[in-house]
């Protein structure tokens, strides 16, 4: 006999089956859905991871979090077993020397004797210890009065004159050569400008020049620079160069909104040897400015179109165009370990390729390092060959691994990257068979590195026009002292129609 309850009607087969479908397909979007949001916070964590370590963004927008990344990393390089603190192996080094002739001695006597309180004026004595101190006199104004004599000759009744000396010009008073170079060399700088340069000439030297004067000398020293042809002999040294390296770093100017001149991203842009990166000798630095940071820009200056040799720089697009006519790409090594460190960021488990990357590449700079400081002419075969396996092996796992993963817009970063070392293989690993060529482009980086602080703490330039002055005077300034030339003996030279000019190429 029945409960009385009456039993549910079970579903058939047909409705269990279409009911699964049903929630096999929520799975399967939830699924999605949660990929996507674990790509878009992978994205989120690794904007805000960003900093000047593991991206192209400058040190001076980095925040307190990023800084205290960088103490850590500090840290931990100096704990690294094998590098010793201090200058490194090969490092030149500098310091004050003992000077044979001193400019003049002075002896220090006791007075009175310690023990009893006698006068020792007259008692034996010898000197105890010694020691040099380098310093400069206190600056002070000298004024000279130059007065050129007329005389009629006796013989004919000419009447000559006697001409001013170089470098006084004007009158009747006017500064000498000395304040005109010193206001040069100031204002000539990335930091400081003309106002600050009028200022520093009245606080260390006790010339107070206006920034009116300070400009006029900026424009004679350019003048005679264009006169002499310097900035043409400079690109002719440097085309003529085996290896050059090149960057670019934005320069805002206060007209680029409104000027004719087309200023739409001006930027100042670097080319340059490397030799002091490599331990060669001095280098040869140009520099120069456009309005915008575009191929044609690069093409007009003049240097890289047509250029033969090895080009040490970043990916930029805009230099791609020469590879075809080069002897060789070295990729900067210091911008890949910022992008393997991006690339890290997105998935620390899943991106363990980036390290091994990462390390092949930093052992075989040490390994280029100490074998240029052996005066090796190569390096181990076995060691180079073990070093590019890792990193062959490291950039395939990267693509494999990659592959599908999913990322809100696009292909993962990770692949892309991978992708790239791959392709680009042998500009990457150029400099470790060629040790006339750095593995990173730090010295052009290192070059421009005034331009970004001159933006940041003045704002902007002027015009274009005074850009481009700066950055030939810049060059020339520079390239002289690099090659040995004191600035101010430079800037002496340019002034009185002797302008230093770069070793003719071979």
């Amino acid at each position: 006999m029945g409960s009385g309850v009456p039993h549910p009607e079970q579903p058939s087969y047909e409705e269990l089956a279409a009911r699964n479908a049903e929630l096999l397909a929520v799975v399967a979007e939830q699924a999605a859905l949660i990929e996507s949001l674990r790509a878009e916070v992978a994205a989120l964590r690794r904007q805000a991871g960003r900093d000047s370590s593991n991206s192209s963004q400058p040190p001076s927008q980095d925040g307190p979090a990023a800084e205290a990344k960088a103490k850590a990393r500090a840290r931990s390089r100096r704990a690294r077993p094998g590098r010793a603190q201090g200058g490194q192996k090969g490092h030149p080094g500098a310091s004050l020397a003992w000077a044979a002739r001193p400019d003049e001695t002075l002896v220090i006597e006791p007075g009175t004797c310690g023990g009893c309180g006698a006068d020792l004026a007259g008692a034996d004595g010898r000197v105890a210890s010694a020691v040099q101190v380098f310093d400069i006199p206190p600056a002070a104004l000298t004024v000279t009065e130059y007065q050129m004599m007329r005389r009629t000759c006796c013989g004919c009744g000419h009447v000559t004159t006697a001409p001013a000396p170089a470098g006084v010009t004007g009158g009747p008073v006017c500064y000498g050569p000395n304040v005109t170079d010193a206001a040069t060399l100031l204002a000539s700088t990335d930091v400081i400008g003309i106002e600050r340069a009028a200022d520093l000439m009245g606080a260390l030297l006790k010339a107070p020049v206006s920034t009116g004067f300070v400009s006029r000398c900026l424009v004679r020293l350019d003048a005679a620079l264009t006169a002499a042809g310097f900035e043409d002999a400079l690109k002719d040294a440097l085309r003529a160069a085996g290896v050059l390296g090149t960057d670019e770093t934005p320069a805002p100017l206060a007209t680029a909104a409104t000027s004719a001149e087309g200023c739409g991203n001006p930027h100042v842009y670097t080319v340059r040897t490397l030799r002091g990166w490599t331990g060669g000798g001095p280098d040869l630095i140009w520099y120069g400015a456009a309005g915008d940071r575009t191929k044609a820009s690069i093409t007009g200056f003049g240097i890289l179109d047509g250029y033969h040799g090895v080009l040490v720089r970043d990916d930029y697009g805009g230099y791609l165009s020469y590879d075809a006519g080069l002897a060789g790409v070295q990729q900067c090594l210091a911008h890949l370990y910022r992008y393997l460190d991006d690339a890290y960021a997105t998935g620390p488990q899943s991106q363990t390729w980036t390290r091994q990357a990462g390390d092949a590449l930093r052992a075989a700079s040490a390994a280029v390092r100490a074998a240029r400081a052996d005066r090796q002419a190569s390096l181990d075969p076995a060691l180079l060959d073990r070093l590019r396996h890792s990193y062959d092996q490291a950039v395939a796992f990267g693509i494999s691994v990659n592959l599908s993963r999913p990322w809100h817009k696009g292909n993962h970063p990770g692949l892309i990257l991978a992708r790239r070392l791959k392709r680009k293989a042998s500009q990457v690993w150029l400099f470790t068979t060629r040790f006339d060529v750095p593995a990173t482009n730090n010295g052009s980086e290192n070059a421009v590195r005034g331009y970004k602080l001159a933006a940041k703490i003045s704002g902007c330039w002027r015009t274009l026009a005074t850009l481009q002055r700066h950055c030939r005077i810049r060059s020339y300034l520079t390239t002289a002292r690099s090659h040995g030339r004191h600035p101010l003996a430079a800037i002496r030279d340019a002034l009185t129609g002797n302008a230093w000019m770069p070793p003719h190429p071979a």
